[in-house]
C-alpha cells in the first residue's frame, strides 16, 4: 500500500475536491427517514441492526475441530489496537469494522493509519442503506462490510470522530483519501462454536453482534468486564457490534473489545461461550481477511 497521507498527498486530493463534491451530492440524493435510536439509562445508543439472511454471502470455511486449540488471545500479537470510545452514537458497526481493519493492516505489516468511524458509518448508513444523514439510526453489518468494499476507508485525519458529527458528508479530502486505499476481502462466520473458534484460531478477529441486556450496563460488568447470560425478566436494550479477539475453553470464554474506552477490562470484556452461540442473543459474524 503507497503512502496515503502527506503535504504532496493533500495537495494531490486538493485538486480532485471539486470533483468529488459533486459525486457525494449525488450519492445522497435521495434518501429514507428513519427513527433515531433511543438512549438508554446508561446513555449508550445501540445501533446494531439485524440483517436480512443472503445465500449469497461468501462464507469463512473452518478447520477441521481437532486442529483448534484449546485458547487464543489476539491481543498478544500486538495488532489489536485499544479500546475507542463511540460515545451516544449508535456507531458501534463502524468501530468493530474500524478495529478489525487496523487490526488487517498492523497485521500485513503496511502503513499503520487509523480507519475514519465516521467515514464508515456515514457510506453505510447514508450510500448503502439510503437513511438520511441526519438520522442516527445505526446499520447491518453486511451494509458495513459492503461499504468497505465499496467505497473503501480513509485515514481518520480527514475525517475525525466525534459522536455529534454523525450528520456531516465526508469532505473531498476523505473521500479522495478512502480511494487511495484499495478494497478488503471478508468472509461471513457461521454462528457456532468451532466456526467461531476455527475463524480465530487462523489469526483475525470476528465482528460479532450482540443484544444487549440490562446487566451490560450494570457496575459490576463496568468494573469486571464479566459478562453473564441474561437473567429472566431482563430488558433487552438492542443490537451491539463488538469485536471477538480470544477464546479460552477452560473459562467457556470469549474475549472481546468494546468500543466504550476503558469500560470492563480496559475496553475489553468476556462472553459465555453460550451467549455468541445462541441464535436469540447473538447475530451477523464477520471477518475481514486481506486485501484485493
Amino acid at each position: 500500500m503507497i503512502d496515503t497521507c502527506g503535504p504532496l498527498i493533500d495537495r494531490l486530493l486538493h485538486i480532485n475536491a471539486a470533483k468529488l463534491n459533486k459525486i457525494i451530492q449525488s450519492q445522497a440524493a435521495e434518501l429514507e427517514k428513519r427513527d433515531n435510536l433511543p438512549v438508554s439509562t446508561g446513555g449508550k445508543r445501540y445501533g446494531l441492526v439485524k440483517q436480512k439472511p443472503d445465500d449469497r454471502d461468501f462464507q469463512f470455511v473452518s478447520a477441521a475441530k481437532s486442529s483448534i486449540p484449546a485458547a487464543v488471545d489476539l491481543r498478544t500479537t500486538g495488532f489489536v489496537p485499544p479500546a475507542m470510545d463511540q460515545g451516544q452514537a449508535g456507531t458501534c458497526s463502524a468501530h468493530a469494522a474500524s478495529s478489525a481493519l487496523r487490526f488487517l493492516i498492523r497485521k500485513e505489516k503496511l502503513q499503520d493509519f487509523q480507519p475514519s468511524r465516521l467515514f464508515i458509518y456515514f457510506t453505510s448508513r447514508v450510500y448503502v442503506e439510503g437513511v438520511a444523514p441526519s438520522e442516527d439510526t445505526g446499520c447491518a453489518l453486511r451494509d458495513v462490510v459492503k461499504a468497505l468494499s465499496t467505497y473503501h476507508v480513509c485515514n481518520e485525519r480527514y475525517m475525525p470522530y466525534s459522536d455529534t458529527k454523525i450528520a456531516e458528508h465526508p469532505p473531498a479530502l476523505a473521500v479522495a483519501n478512502a480511494r487511495l486505499h484499495t478494497t478488503f476481502m471478508y468472509r461471513a462466520v457461521q454462528q457456532s462454536l468451532s466456526a467461531l473458534k476455527s475463524a480465530l484460531a487462523s489469526g483475525y478477529p470476528v465482528i460479532v453482534g450482540i443484544q444487549v441486556y440490562e446487566s451490560f450496563e450494570s457496575d459490576d460488568v463496568a468494573r469486571t468486564g464479566n459478562v453473564p447470560m441474561p437473567s429472566d425478566g431482563e430488558q433487552c436494550l438492542g443490537g451491539h457490534a463488538v469485536l471477538c479477539v480470544g477464546f479460552q475453553d477452560k473459562t467457556q470464554t470469549f474475549t472481546l473489545l468494546n468500543s466504550w474506552g476503558q469500560w470492563g477490562q480496559n475496553g475489553f470484556f468476556t462472553l459465555p461461550y453460550d451467549y455468541l452461540t445462541n441464535p436469540d442473543l447473538a447475530f451477523d459474524f464477520w471477518m475481514i481477511t486481506g486485501f484485493k
